[in-house]
């Protein structure tokens, strides 16, 4: 492989989120968690910590949010810790 395709790969992983929902979370692979697919993995996550960490309010966790969790200490790293 070129140097420019490793370029452009490297790149393009960059670009990548660096917190994106870990696969073994969203089991479903549309890109958010529920809370029955966070609680597979996070067995003391209650409704109401799940509301709470759901900042938008769309029954739903995107990147942004599991990252601002990760970040206040309120889960754990699922990448680096699980």
């Amino acid at each position: 492989m070129s140097r420019a395709a490793y370029g452009a790969l490297l790149a393009a992983l960059a670009a990548l989120p660096a917190n994106a929902m870990s696969a073994g979370i969203d089991v479903d692979g549309d890109g958010k968690a529920s809370l029955t697919e966070l609680q597979a993995v996070y067995s003391g996550v209650t409704g109401e910590l799940f509301a709470e960490i759901d900042t938008n309010g769309d029954g739903f966790l995107d990147d942004e949010e599991m990252a601002d969790a990760v970040s206040a200490g309120v889960l754990e790293d699922p990448v680096i810790d699980l």
